[in-house]
């Protein structure tokens, strides 16, 4: 996420930034998973906004790394540059510019190091909003809280506890290094925005994608490419992609990944060397899983058309039955104009896109009451100007 330049002093209060913090994580809903989705908000000791970072994929670096380093790179040029030097040399790997630099998806154990190393105490008496405590466990990253602690901040503010046991404690080590620790700012919020996480976790996140006209039709191709390698991205991530028996006939789809593109490996550019970019920056975590397929229909699998190509994507597994897959961790249902309502027994969430566009076309049909999570707003990286999407709670 981009640094806003804000510096509001003391007219904002503690809800505004977390307020901020919860925006940034949202947009990076269900693609973090299997780690939750988190966002950080970055002030320094005069109040002015440094950044607002978030947690992209897993594997990569946590919301507060992300909003460290790129202003460690605003504030200090011969920080961004020595990295970008040094990165390059470890991994061969180039940066167009500042801004792709900062927003790359990076190895996240030499950054974490080179943070570390070369901060310069430029954040001492800084202040955080986080949305989720940082983490205390050294994974495939560090710990977010020893980060936070080794560079000097005077204050963390905290949306909700971590419950996972094999993070939680930040908050006593950030108490350790002489910070003040707050807890609980927009915890519903904060609650609301973690859930998808633990429901992975426990017994599983099911969520319904629709993509519409803002009259409601669903038929045809609807979106730009931006949202559709977005939809995709999220593909990859899920165990498998849910889908009606009629709709798999009627359209006879991949419901593949091929499209997914996360926007900050497109800012990254290899030597001329290397055969994959994939190879340059923590490869087992760049590639992309392909879902497995659960057709919701009474019919049995030989009654389905071989030829339809979604049962020709190579290491894949497809199922039909009228229940979830046994063990499905995380599923994204692509509902069909009237599906809706037979799926809403799986999902708890539905993941709602918009384009600014009128067509004489069904429109689709549901009963359903939702609670809105979060709407998108203009400048959404994965979206166009003239789109926009919606996170809902679907209440039973």
């Amino acid at each position: 996420m981009e640094r806003d330049n804000l510096n509001f002093g003391n007219f904002m209060n503690d809800e505004f930034y977390m307020d901020l913090a919860l925006r940034a994580a949202w947009r990076y809903q269900a693609l973090t998973l299997p780690n939750p989705a988190v966002g950080c908000v970055l002030l320094d000791r005069g109040g002015r906004v440094l950044d607002i970072g978030a947690h992209k994929k897993a594997g990569f670096l946590h919301a507060e790394a992300n909003a460290v380093f790129a202003a460690l790179c605003d504030l200090d040029a011969n920080f961004a540059q020595d990295f970008a030097c040094e990165y390059a040399r470890k991994f061969g790997v180039k940066f167009q510019n500042l801004e792709s630099l900062k927003s790359a998806l990076l190895q996240p154990s030499f950054t974490y190091d080179f943070i570390l190393n070369r901060h310069g105490g430029l954040l001492r008496g800084a202040c955080a909003y986080v949305t989720l405590e940082p983490c205390a466990h050294r994974g495939k990253t560090p710990s977010c809280a020893e980060l936070l602690a080794e560079l000097g901040l005077s204050r963390v503010v905290i949306g909700t506890r971590d419950t996972n046991a094999q993070a939680a404690g930040g908050a006593e080590i950030l108490r350790r290094g002489g910070i003040e620790v707050k807890f609980d700012v927009c915890h519903a919020a904060a609650a609301e925005l973690v859930e998808p996480f633990y429901l992975a976790r426990k017994g599983g996140f099911c969520f319904i994608k629709i993509n519409a006209t803002l009259n409601g039709s669903v038929h045809g191709r609807i979106g730009s490419e931006k949202q559709r390698a977005f939809v995709h991205e999220l593909r990859s991530v899920c165990d498998y992609i849910g889908v009606g028996g009629q709709t798999v006939r009627a359209d006879r789809p991949t419901l593949d990944v091929r499209a997914a593109k996360f926007d900050e490996i497109s800012a990254l550019v290899g030597r001329a060397d290397m055969l994959t970019l994939d190879a340059c920056v923590a490869p087992q975590n760049l590639k992309l899983r392909t879902p497995n397929v659960w057709i919701h229909s009474r019919r049995a699998l030989s009654d389905f058309d071989a030829s339809i190509p979604l049962f020709g994507v190579e290491e894949r597994k497809v199922e039909v039955s009228q229940s979830l897959p046994a063990g499905a961790k995380i599923t994204m249902i692509e509902a069909g104009a009237s599906s809706f309502d037979e799926f809403a027994q799986f999902a708890s969430h539905a993941l709602i896109f918009y384009s600014a566009q009128m067509r004489e076309a069904g429109n689709f049909r549901a009963n359903a009451a939702l609670q809105p999570l979060f709407i998108s707003s203009a400048g959404d990286p994965h979206l166009e100007a003239n789109e926009f999407y919606g996170w809902f709670k679907i209440l039973k």
